[in-house]
C-alpha cells in the first residue's frame, strides 16, 4: 500500500528538482553573459556617469553551486526511486532495492538540509547592503562587501541606472529567490520520500519473512 504513496513522492521529487536545476542554470547563464559583458552605465551625478562592472569583486557562488548539486542528485534520485517502487509493486524487485532507495534519502535529506542552510545563511549575511557610488571605479568591480549574485543585483536595482536594466534585473532576482525558496519543498520531499521508504523496507522485510516461514512450514 505504501509504494503508490513512495511512487508519488519521488515523482514529485524529481519534477521539483528538474524545476530547481532550470532556475539555478538560468541563474548560472545570465552570470556568465554579466561576466564577460561590458556593464552598465550609472549615472552617479548630473553630470557624470560611469561603466560600472556588472559583477562585484567578492561575489559568493559556493550557494548556487551546492544547490545545483541538490536539485540533480534530487532529479535523478526521484527517477531511481520511481523505478524501484514501480518493480516492487510488479513483485520484480527485492528489499535490497527498497534498502539502497531508503539509504540515498536519507543521504539526500542531509544533502538539502546542508544547502538549505547554508543558502539561507549567507543570504541573510550579506543582505541589506548598499552600492556606495563614489566607490564606483569604470571598468573596475565594485571593491566592497561580499554578495551573492541575489543581493548583489538587489542593491544594483537601487542605482540610477536605465529601466530596461532594471525590468531584467528583477526578473533574474525573483528567479534567484524561487530556487533558493524551492529548497524548502525538495527537502520536506526528501523528508516524505524518507519515511515512506522506510516503512515500505519494514514492511517488505516483514512479508519476506512471513513467506519464509510459510515456506519452511510447508516443507
Amino acid at each position: 500500500m505504501l509504494l503508490l504513496p513512495l511512487f508519488v513522492s519521488q515523482f514529485v521529487l524529481s519534477a521539483l528538482s528538474i524545476t530547481n536545476l532550470g532556475l539555478i542554470s538560468s541563474m548560472v547563464g545570465f552570470l556568465h553573459v554579466q561576466k564577460y559583458g561590458p556593464g552598465y552605465s550609472v549615472q552617479v551625478s548630473s553630470s557624470e556617469s560611469i561603466q560600472m562592472k556588472a559583477l562585484p569583486a567578492h561575489i559568493w557562488l559556493d550557494q548556487g553551486h551546492t544547490s545545483n548539486g541538490v536539485a540533480g542528485y534530487g532529479f535523478f534520485l526521484g527517477l531511481l526511486g520511481m523505478f524501484i517502487a514501480f518493480r516492487y509493486k510488479k513483485g520484480k524487485s527485492t528489499p535490497t532495492l527498497v534498502l539502497v532507495l531508503t539509504i540515498l534519502l536519507t543521504l539526500a535529506t542531509l544533502f538539502t538540509l546542508s544547502a538549505l542552510i547554508f543558502t539561507f545563511t549567507v543570504t541573510s549575511q550579506t543582505k541589506h547592503k548598499q552600492i556606495t557610488p563614489s566607490l564606483l571605479r569604470a571598468g573596475e568591480p565594485y571593491p566592497d562587501h561580499r554578495w551573492t549574485p541575489e543581493t548583489w543585483y538587489k542593491a544594483v536595482l537601487k542605482l540610477p541606472i536605465e529601466e530596461s536594466l532594471k525590468k531584467t534585473f528583477r526578473n533574474k532576482v525573483r528567479n534567484m529567490e524561487a530556487w533558493r525558496w524551492m529548497l524548502i519543498p525538495i527537502f520536506l520531499t526528501d523528508v516524505v520520500g524518507l519515511v515512506l521508504a522506510g516503512l515500505a523496507l519494514v514492511g517488505a522485510r516483514k512479508e519476506k519473512r512471513e513467506v519464509g516461514g510459510v515456506d519452511k512450514g510447508e516443507s
